[in-house]
Parts: C-alpha cells; structure tokens; sequence
C-alpha cells in the first residue's frame, strides 16, 4: 500500500457481522504462533477500565525490528476472512511516538469498532509499558516480559521536578502571548482571535487543571477530561470553551486568565504535585 489512505474490499463472500471478541481473538490467534511477535496488548479505555458499547479496540505489539511489515500482513490475512475492510489509515511516519500504526473501519461492523493497530520494535526505547501513566493493559500475551519483569517503573520525583519546570514554562508562555488573543480581537479577526484563544489561553489553563488532578497525563490534553474533573471545574472550563459569538472571547479570555493565574500560583505552593504509588 503506497496511500496513506485506502479505500479496499475483500474479494471474499459477505461475511458475518464483525464483534469485539472475534476481533480480538483472531488478531491474537495470527500473531500468538508467530517466533518474531513477542507481546500482544489492549490499551486505550481498556487498561482504565472505561471501555463501553462505543469502544474501538486499541492493539499494541512488540515485534522483531525487521518485521514491520511482515506483522501488518499478518493481521490483514487474518481479517480477510471475517472482516470487510472498508478504510485503512496509515500513520504518517515517523509517528509522534516513533512506531509504526494503522486503523482500519470495517463494513461489517459498526463504524465505531476501529481496530487501532500499532507495531513497535523491540529495540524501541519506549513502549507504552508504563502502567502508572498508561493504565493496565489487557495483555494477551507477552513473551518478553513487557508488562513483568521489564514492565516500566514511574519515577515520581523525577516527574515531579519536570511538572514544576513545566509550570513555570506555561507561566511565561502565558504572559508572554496572550496579547495575541488581544490583538486579533482589536483587529477584527475573529478566526485568528479564536485559534489564539484556544491555543495560547485554554489549552495552559486544560494543562494546568490536569496537573492538578492527574499529574502524570499532565499533556494528555482534553482527552477523559471529563473524567477526572470535579463537576463544578468541568462545568466552569465547559463555559469557557463554548464561545457563541467574538464579542465574547475577551471576557471569556480575561476569566480564564485569572483562573489560569489562580492555579499556578497553587501548584507551585503545593509541597507535592504527584501522589506517592
């Protein structure tokens, strides 16, 4: 495949509808025989224990560094017969977590039933083993001892001494830009006033509530937001992400920006920003 995104049909006859179990079972049935696949995995809403009707399946593998390829077919040969592959996505490379990752929608099942795939070299210094960030992963075999004996241990006061740099890096960042928000405003462009807002405003403000109460996915964005929000803060963030015309993005800047303040200035107060194990 030379596209980064493919539209393809099996030529086979219309198969059964496509479920979770038979997804998975027959991943791990193509790759648990295979001498250079040495650990299977499901992360995602999985490890934390969140995985619900509208779940997609995120798989991870470690395999032999010259077998990239020779994995993808695998698991392609496998679904053949038992999936209509309707898309596959390929992930520009090198990816931002250096490994190699598609996802395919199928025409037999829903279109929420994604199969993330992502294939990691063994010698990959980092392989999303971290169960203290990255939860606990379904394993569906390991060989190497990815989630035993070499399973990665959090090193919390190195953590913590990188959030409290972070801190005052998003501090300066903050006061050095948010003229841009200002200005743009000034100027009548409310696009350019917008982007600014959400980048150089929300987006510190999102990462400093997350360092408040889930340090260790501090740059996980707004992604399970919602999950660990104390419902009066989810509601108050949710107030200033909605913006319903740009005559209110100054208000809604100067609000957040005081928040923005408020926190920092409790963190770095703060004796401790990660709870001990």
């Amino acid at each position: 495949m030379s596209l980064l995104i493919e539209k393809h049909r099996n030529l086979a006859p219309a198969v059964k509808p496509l479920t979770r179990t038979v997804l998975l079972a027959t991943v791990r049935a193509a790759l648990e025989p295979l001498p250079f696949v040495h650990c299977l995995w499901e992360g995602g809403s999985t490890s934390f224990g969140r995985n619900d009707t509208w779940s997609d399946v995120d798989l991870q593998c470690e395999v032999d560094d010259d077998r990239i390829a020779a994995t993808f077919e695998a698991v392609e040969a496998a679904l053949a017969p038992v999936a209509e592959t309707a898309l596959c996505f390929k992930v520009p490379e090198p990816a931002w977590h250096g490994h190699s990752q598609r996802f395919y929608r199928f025409t037999n099942a829903e279109p929420w039933l994604l199969l993330d795939f992502c294939v990691i070299k063994r010698t990959a210094a980092y392989k999303f083993n971290e169960p203290a960030i990255h939860g606990k992963a379904g394993v569906l075999f390991d060989r190497s001892g990815l989630f035993g004996l070499n399973v990665v241990r959090t090193n919390r006061d190195a953590f913590e001494a990188r959030l409290r740099t972070r801190i005052e890096s998003l501090r300066a960042r903050f006061a050095m830009f948010q003229v841009l928000v200002e200005k743009e405003t000034w100027r009548g462009n409310p696009i350019d006033a917008l982007n600014f807002y959400q980048g150089l405003t929300l987006a510190p403000l999102v990462e400093l509530l997350r360092i408040r109460h889930d340090p260790l996915r501090h740059n996980w964005g707004n992604r399970y937001l919602h999950r660990i929000l104390p419902p009066a803060e989810a509601k108050r963030l949710q107030s200033l992400m909605y913006v319903g015309t740009p005559k209110q993005i100054p208000a809604k800047r100067t609000a957040a920006a005081a928040w923005f303040e408020e926190l920092a200035a409790e963190l770095a107060g703060r004796p401790r920003l990660i709870p001990p194990a």
